[in-house]
């Protein structure tokens, strides 16, 4: 595998991160072995731990049926690094939490799912919670 691009591909993996249909330019491939070992590990045991089905992942993911049933079924399986950041995400953990089976808090869920946020959708957001803040403080006045 080329330094160069593992050393980027790590680099955008803790700064591009986003859901879905939202992905940036993603670096193309698979997994290393070893990590994709790792990786499918800890998906069959987060399903099993949060009795997650394929059709939830598929459904809200947009990770394809036929990528869950390969790295359910097979030992060797891998799958892009797109896909398992769409995976992580689900559980709302980064790629890294995720293959560690780190428990994350709420707040660290919130912050991984808002990094993931390109920044024009951020500001969004955050308008959001302004305007719920402030009707909150309208109807307590």
């Amino acid at each position: 595998m080329n330094v160069g691009h593992a050393k980027h591909c790590a680099n955008w993996h803790v700064k591009g991160q986003v859901p879905i249909d939202t992905l940036k330019p993603v670096p193309f491939g698979t997994l290393t072995s070893r990590m994709a070992n790792d990786f499918r590990s800890a998906l069959l045991w987060h399903m099993d731990q949060h009795k997650t089905t394929i059709v939830d992942l598929v459904t809200r993911t947009g990770v394809s049926r036929d990528v869950i049933n390969k790295l359910k079924a097979r030992d060797d399986a891998s799958t892009t690094v797109e896909n398992a950041m769409l995976i992580a995400a689900f559980y709302g953990k980064t790629v890294n939490q995720f293959v560690m089976r780190q428990e994350v808090t709420d707040k660290d869920r919130v912050q991984n799912l808002f990094d993931l946020l390109l920044p024009e959708e951020s500001q969004l957001l955050e308008a959001q919670i302004q305007g719920v803040l402030s009707q909150r403080a309208r109807k307590s006045s």
